[in-house]
Protein backbone atom coordinates (compact mmCIF):
# COMPACT_ATOMS: atom_id res chain seq x y z
CA UNK A 1 0.00 0.00 0.00
CA UNK A 2 1.69 3.52 -0.98
CA UNK A 3 1.76 6.35 1.38
CA UNK A 4 1.27 9.79 0.11
CA UNK A 5 1.03 13.25 1.89
CA UNK A 6 2.50 16.54 3.63
CA UNK A 7 5.32 16.63 6.20
CA UNK A 8 3.08 18.92 8.14
CA UNK A 9 0.42 16.11 9.02
CA UNK A 10 2.87 13.40 9.36
CA UNK A 11 6.57 13.65 10.75
CA UNK A 12 9.16 11.29 9.71
CA UNK A 13 9.22 9.81 12.59
CA UNK A 14 5.85 8.71 12.22
CA UNK A 15 6.03 7.43 8.30
CA UNK A 16 9.40 5.36 9.41
CA UNK A 17 7.11 3.86 11.99
CA UNK A 18 4.76 3.03 9.14
CA UNK A 19 7.11 1.66 7.25
CA UNK A 20 9.04 -0.91 10.34
CA UNK A 21 5.47 -2.09 11.52
CA UNK A 22 4.48 -3.23 8.20
CA UNK A 23 7.89 -4.49 7.54
CA UNK A 24 7.73 -2.97 4.35
CA UNK A 25 9.90 -2.58 0.95
CA UNK A 26 9.96 0.53 -1.31
CA UNK A 27 11.12 3.83 -1.70
CA UNK A 28 10.11 6.77 -0.13
CA UNK A 29 10.60 9.75 -2.08
CA UNK A 30 10.98 13.59 0.27
CA UNK A 31 10.72 17.13 -1.58
CA UNK A 32 11.06 19.88 1.31
CA UNK A 33 9.40 22.62 0.55
CA UNK A 34 11.07 25.15 -1.21
CA UNK A 35 12.71 28.40 0.48
CA UNK A 36 12.33 26.62 3.82
CA UNK A 37 15.31 24.31 4.05
CA UNK A 38 17.88 26.12 1.47
CA UNK A 39 20.67 23.20 2.76
CA UNK A 40 18.87 20.06 1.28
CA UNK A 41 18.50 19.18 -1.84
CA UNK A 42 15.21 19.10 -3.85
CA UNK A 43 14.65 15.25 -3.27
CA UNK A 44 15.89 12.64 -1.16
CA UNK A 45 14.91 9.08 -1.90
CA UNK A 46 15.22 6.54 1.02
CA UNK A 47 15.21 2.83 0.16
CA UNK A 48 13.64 0.14 2.55
CA UNK A 49 13.75 -3.50 2.79
CA UNK A 50 11.71 -5.18 4.90
CA UNK A 51 11.61 -2.04 7.08
CA UNK A 52 15.27 -1.49 7.05
CA UNK A 53 16.97 1.62 5.43
CA UNK A 54 19.66 0.65 2.86
CA UNK A 55 20.14 3.80 1.08
CA UNK A 56 19.57 7.46 0.88
CA UNK A 57 19.94 9.64 -2.12
CA UNK A 58 19.93 13.38 -3.09
CA UNK A 59 18.82 14.99 -5.95
CA UNK A 60 19.40 18.63 -6.44
CA UNK A 61 17.76 18.65 -9.52
CA UNK A 62 19.15 16.79 -12.27
CA UNK A 63 22.69 16.92 -10.08
CA UNK A 64 23.15 13.42 -8.33
CA UNK A 65 26.09 11.70 -7.06
CA UNK A 66 26.46 8.19 -6.90
CA UNK A 67 28.29 5.58 -4.76
CA UNK A 68 30.74 4.66 -7.11
CA UNK A 69 31.44 8.69 -8.08
CA UNK A 70 31.98 8.80 -4.23
CA UNK A 71 34.34 5.73 -3.89
CA UNK A 72 36.54 6.91 -6.75
CA UNK A 73 36.41 10.82 -5.26
CA UNK A 74 38.10 8.53 -1.70
CA UNK A 75 40.54 6.81 -4.34
CA UNK A 76 39.14 3.77 -3.21
CA UNK A 77 38.59 3.23 -7.12
CA UNK A 78 40.21 4.51 -9.96
CA UNK A 79 38.72 6.15 -13.15
CA UNK A 80 38.47 3.38 -15.17
CA UNK A 81 37.15 1.13 -12.64
CA UNK A 82 34.25 4.17 -12.09
CA UNK A 83 33.38 3.88 -16.00
CA UNK A 84 33.55 -0.03 -16.30
CA UNK A 85 31.61 -0.28 -12.96
CA UNK A 86 28.77 2.29 -13.68
CA UNK A 87 28.10 0.26 -16.54
CA UNK A 88 27.10 -2.92 -15.10
CA UNK A 89 24.84 -1.05 -12.21
CA UNK A 90 21.99 -1.17 -13.93
CA UNK A 91 22.22 -4.95 -13.60
CA UNK A 92 22.65 -5.23 -9.85
CA UNK A 93 20.25 -7.68 -8.18
CA UNK A 94 22.11 -6.78 -4.72
CA UNK A 95 23.86 -4.17 -3.39
CA UNK A 96 26.37 -2.23 -5.01
CA UNK A 97 28.96 -2.93 -2.15
CA UNK A 98 28.56 -6.61 -1.45
CA UNK A 99 29.46 -7.28 -5.30
CA UNK A 100 32.53 -4.95 -5.07
CA UNK A 101 33.41 -6.28 -1.83
CA UNK A 102 33.20 -10.08 -3.36
CA UNK A 103 35.91 -8.41 -5.88
CA UNK A 104 38.01 -7.61 -3.14
CA UNK A 105 37.31 -3.77 -4.36
CA UNK A 106 36.45 -2.39 -0.78
CA UNK A 107 36.28 -4.22 2.53
CA UNK A 108 33.93 -3.70 5.16
CA UNK A 109 35.43 -0.97 7.25
CA UNK A 110 35.57 1.84 3.90
CA UNK A 111 31.22 -0.08 3.60
CA UNK A 112 31.19 1.51 7.27
CA UNK A 113 32.46 4.92 6.27
CA UNK A 114 30.24 4.91 3.61
CA UNK A 115 26.93 4.01 5.40
CA UNK A 116 27.92 6.05 8.37
CA UNK A 117 28.13 9.31 6.15
CA UNK A 118 25.91 8.50 3.39
CA UNK A 119 22.91 7.19 5.08
CA UNK A 120 22.67 8.04 9.23
CA UNK A 121 24.32 11.07 8.75
CA UNK A 122 22.15 12.12 6.24
CA UNK A 123 18.56 10.81 7.35
CA UNK A 124 18.84 12.36 10.67
CA UNK A 125 19.44 15.45 8.22
CA UNK A 126 16.32 14.91 7.24
CA UNK A 127 14.19 15.02 10.49
CA UNK A 128 14.74 18.82 10.08
CA UNK A 129 12.37 18.93 7.60
CA UNK A 130 9.06 19.63 9.00
CA UNK A 131 7.10 21.09 5.96
CA UNK A 132 6.94 19.24 2.26
CA UNK A 133 5.48 16.56 0.21
CA UNK A 134 6.63 12.92 0.80
CA UNK A 135 5.85 9.52 -0.68
CA UNK A 136 5.99 5.84 0.08
CA UNK A 137 5.97 3.64 -3.40
CA UNK A 138 6.13 -0.30 -2.41
CA UNK A 139 6.09 -0.91 -6.19
CA UNK A 140 9.67 1.36 -6.84
CA UNK A 141 12.63 -0.69 -7.64
CA UNK A 142 15.24 -0.55 -5.22
CA UNK A 143 18.04 1.38 -5.54
CA UNK A 144 21.32 -1.14 -5.41
CA UNK A 145 23.57 0.90 -6.87
CA UNK A 146 23.44 3.32 -4.06
CA UNK A 147 23.50 0.55 -0.97
CA UNK A 148 26.53 -0.40 0.77
CA UNK A 149 24.83 -4.01 1.61
CA UNK A 150 24.45 -2.11 5.61
CA UNK A 151 21.39 -1.27 7.07
CA UNK A 152 19.53 -0.12 9.79
CA UNK A 153 15.79 -0.56 11.02
CA UNK A 154 13.68 2.36 10.87
CA UNK A 155 12.91 2.68 14.53
CA UNK A 156 16.87 3.16 15.10
CA UNK A 157 17.31 5.92 12.38
CA UNK A 158 14.42 7.60 13.72
CA UNK A 159 15.90 7.79 17.30
CA UNK A 160 18.92 8.63 16.47
CA UNK A 161 17.34 11.49 14.13
CA UNK A 162 15.18 12.64 17.12
CA UNK A 163 17.95 12.86 19.51
CA UNK A 164 19.97 15.22 17.40
CA UNK A 165 17.25 17.35 16.16
CA UNK A 166 18.39 20.89 17.66
CA UNK A 167 15.00 22.74 16.71
CA UNK A 168 11.76 21.33 17.72
CA UNK A 169 9.47 24.23 16.81
CA UNK A 170 8.36 22.13 13.82
CA UNK A 171 7.48 19.38 16.25
CA UNK A 172 5.99 21.38 18.84
CA UNK A 173 2.04 20.87 18.05
CA UNK A 174 2.80 17.28 18.53
CA UNK A 175 4.72 17.01 22.03
CA UNK A 176 2.48 15.10 24.31
CA UNK A 177 0.45 17.40 27.10
CA UNK A 178 2.31 17.43 30.67
CA UNK A 179 -0.37 16.14 32.23
CA UNK A 180 -0.84 12.81 30.34
CA UNK A 181 0.89 9.80 31.37
CA UNK A 182 2.73 7.34 29.44
CA UNK A 183 2.30 4.28 28.99
CA UNK A 184 4.37 0.78 28.16
CA UNK A 185 3.35 -0.86 25.15
CA UNK A 186 5.54 -3.72 26.43
CA UNK A 187 6.67 -4.98 29.52
CA UNK A 188 10.19 -5.86 27.71
CA UNK A 189 12.72 -3.68 26.43
CA UNK A 190 13.26 -4.06 23.02
CA UNK A 191 16.99 -4.24 21.45
CA UNK A 192 17.29 -0.99 20.95
CA UNK A 193 19.78 1.12 22.61
CA UNK A 194 18.02 3.97 25.19
CA UNK A 195 20.30 6.41 26.65
CA UNK A 196 20.11 6.79 30.07
CA UNK A 197 16.93 9.51 29.68
CA UNK A 198 15.26 7.60 27.78
CA UNK A 199 15.64 4.80 29.88
CA UNK A 200 14.88 6.39 32.67
CA UNK A 201 11.39 7.86 31.22
CA UNK A 202 10.48 4.72 29.64
CA UNK A 203 11.04 2.95 33.03
CA UNK A 204 8.43 5.37 34.24
CA UNK A 205 5.94 4.79 31.90
CA UNK A 206 3.71 2.63 33.82
CA UNK A 207 1.01 4.87 33.36
CA UNK A 208 0.59 6.74 36.65
CA UNK A 209 2.32 9.69 36.87
CA UNK A 210 2.22 12.73 34.42
CA UNK A 211 4.84 14.35 32.41
CA UNK A 212 4.99 17.19 34.42
CA UNK A 213 5.55 14.84 37.61
CA UNK A 214 8.19 12.61 36.11
CA UNK A 215 10.15 15.72 35.06
CA UNK A 216 10.29 16.76 38.21
CA UNK A 217 10.94 13.43 39.67
CA UNK A 218 14.15 13.35 37.44
CA UNK A 219 14.97 16.72 37.72
CA UNK A 220 14.57 17.37 34.17
CA UNK A 221 12.85 20.41 32.43
CA UNK A 222 8.94 19.78 31.07
CA UNK A 223 9.80 20.48 27.62
CA UNK A 224 12.64 17.98 27.41
CA UNK A 225 10.58 14.69 29.12
CA UNK A 226 8.02 15.86 26.46
CA UNK A 227 10.71 15.69 23.75
CA UNK A 228 12.00 11.90 25.40
CA UNK A 229 8.32 11.18 25.50
CA UNK A 230 7.54 12.18 21.38
CA UNK A 231 10.32 10.01 20.75
CA UNK A 232 9.40 6.98 23.05
CA UNK A 233 5.87 6.77 21.12
CA UNK A 234 7.16 7.55 17.75
CA UNK A 235 9.49 4.53 17.74
CA UNK A 236 6.48 2.42 19.11
CA UNK A 237 7.98 1.93 22.80
CA UNK A 238 5.24 3.97 24.87
CA UNK A 239 1.74 5.65 24.57
CA UNK A 240 0.12 9.08 25.96
CA UNK A 241 -2.97 7.95 28.09
CA UNK A 242 -4.94 10.06 30.97
CA UNK A 243 -4.09 10.01 34.22
CA UNK A 244 -6.50 8.49 35.98
CA UNK A 245 -8.33 11.37 38.32
CA UNK A 246 -8.06 9.94 42.16
CA UNK A 247 -10.86 8.41 43.89
CA UNK A 248 -12.46 10.62 46.46
CA UNK A 249 -11.63 9.48 50.01
CA UNK A 250 -15.07 7.81 52.03
CA UNK A 251 -15.45 9.68 55.23
CA UNK A 252 -16.02 7.06 57.88
CA UNK A 253 -18.69 9.60 59.38
CA UNK A 254 -20.95 9.74 56.72
CA UNK A 255 -20.83 5.84 56.12
CA UNK A 256 -23.66 5.55 59.19
CA UNK A 257 -27.00 4.80 57.98
CA UNK A 258 -29.30 7.48 57.65
CA UNK A 259 -33.41 6.66 58.13
CA UNK A 260 -35.36 7.01 55.94
CA UNK A 261 -39.22 7.56 56.64
CA UNK A 262 -41.69 6.79 53.54
CA UNK A 263 -44.58 9.22 53.13
CA UNK A 264 -42.56 12.36 54.47
CA UNK A 265 -43.13 13.69 57.77
CA UNK A 266 -40.53 15.05 60.35
CA UNK A 267 -38.69 12.61 61.93
CA UNK A 268 -38.17 14.01 65.30
CA UNK A 269 -42.42 14.63 65.83
CA UNK A 270 -43.43 12.85 69.11
CA UNK A 271 -45.59 9.68 68.94
CA UNK A 272 -48.89 10.57 69.51
CA UNK A 273 -50.43 7.76 72.37
CA UNK A 274 -53.42 6.56 70.22
CA UNK A 275 -51.01 5.84 67.97
CA UNK A 276 -49.14 3.73 70.65
CA UNK A 277 -52.23 1.96 71.99
CA UNK A 278 -53.51 0.63 68.65
CA UNK A 279 -50.09 -0.56 67.97
CA UNK A 280 -49.97 -2.64 71.24
CA UNK A 281 -53.89 -3.56 70.72
CA UNK A 282 -52.23 -4.81 66.97
CA UNK A 283 -49.37 -6.91 68.37
CA UNK A 284 -51.59 -8.53 70.93
CA UNK A 285 -54.20 -10.06 68.33
CA UNK A 286 -50.94 -11.10 66.57
CA UNK A 287 -49.99 -12.44 69.37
Amino acid sequence: MSLAGYLSEYSLAEIFHFVQEGNKTGVLSLEPERGLMRSLSDTYYVSFQAGRIMSVTARNGAKHQSLLKIMEQRRWLSAAQTMELETQVGLLRQPLGIDLKARNLVNTEQLTLLFNSQVIATTCKLFEIHHGRFNFDPQAPLIYGEMTGLSLTAQEIALLGLRMLKDWGGLSAKLPAPEFALQRLSSKLPNLRLDSQEFKVWNLALGEISIAKIAAQLGLEIEKVQQISFRLSSIGLVQEVSVEPPQPSIDKKSEALTPVYVGGGNANAPVSASFLTNLRGFLKKKG
